[in-house]
């Protein structure tokens, strides 16, 4: 198999490159935290548990954690950034509590977080231009991610205002994960772990580095999150009327 190269691990990223993923996963706590609200539930320990999160993940990043020993099966970024996320998604969705919690949830402003996705792929170029990440990651490569971004915003609108039926949502939810899907399974193929598949002239190392390392840890898992709780909320059966 072809070895990785990793002449660009190291190397600076853009100024705004770090300024705009930053924002990114700023939009994005801000927007799950405002579907919380409208819910009427309690969002001060879901900042907590965020910004410890990604105080977590921006010191392991920082340290070099994530960049060093990347022939380690399962890749580091997979145990300790990945995983945890997923754990408590499927502790959220699994249990009854949490169900009830999701049950409340508003389905536009869960479709509407989605919109944080047209500045993560205008960041992702940026980083292909500074060779941090492969072209393929890109709307320029096999990554169209950014039509689900760029119509979010107006599929939030339309169900919220009753011209957008709970068949077109559900279908705009399940296209949506398909695209997240393939950047997620992209990004996980050309990281240079074991794992890697393609793109060995130009790994993705941004991944592994500050703050690019959020948006595995938690802007995909929140956006992940906001379609399987929808498609849960979609799918769930309806009420029987009450008869009268």
């Amino acid at each position: 198999m072809p070895t990785a190269n990793l002449q660009y691990l190291h190397t600076s990223a853009p100024l705004w490159l770090s300024a705009l993923f930053i924002c990114c996963t700023a939009a994005t706590a801000a927007l799950l935290a405002r579907a919380l609200h409208r819910a009427d539930l309690p969002t001060r320990r879901y900042w907590l548990l965020v910004g410890v999160w990604l105080a977590l993940q921006a010191v392991l990043a920082g340290a070099g954690f994530y960049q060093q020993s990347l022939e380690v099966l399962p890749p580091r970024l997979v145990v300790t950034g990945i995983l945890p996320t997923v754990v408590v998604m499927m502790m959220v969705l699994l249990s009854g509590a949490g169900r009830r919690a999701t049950a409340h949830l508003p389905l536009a402003d869960l479709a509407g977080v989605s919109v944080v996705r047209v500045g993560v792929e205008a960041g992702l170029y940026g980083l292909a231009a500074a060779h941090l990440v492969p072209e393929l990651m890109t709307f320029a490569g096999r990554n169209f991610d950014v039509l689900a971004g760029l119509s979010a915003p107006v599929v939030a609108a339309f169900y919220r205002h009753g011209r957008l039926g709970r068949g077109g949502l559900l279908a705009w939810h399940l296209g949506s994960l398909v695209l997240l899907g393939t950047i997620v399974g992209l990004a996980l193929l050309t990281a240079p772990t074991p794992l890697q598949q393609l793109a060995f002239g130009q790994p993705n190392v941004a991944v592994v580095r500050f703050p690019f390392v959020w948006l595995a840890t938690f802007i995909v898992p929140v956006v992940l999150f906001t379609h399987v709780a929808s498609l849960y909320l979609l799918w769930r059966p309806r009420p029987a009327p009450v008869a009268g």
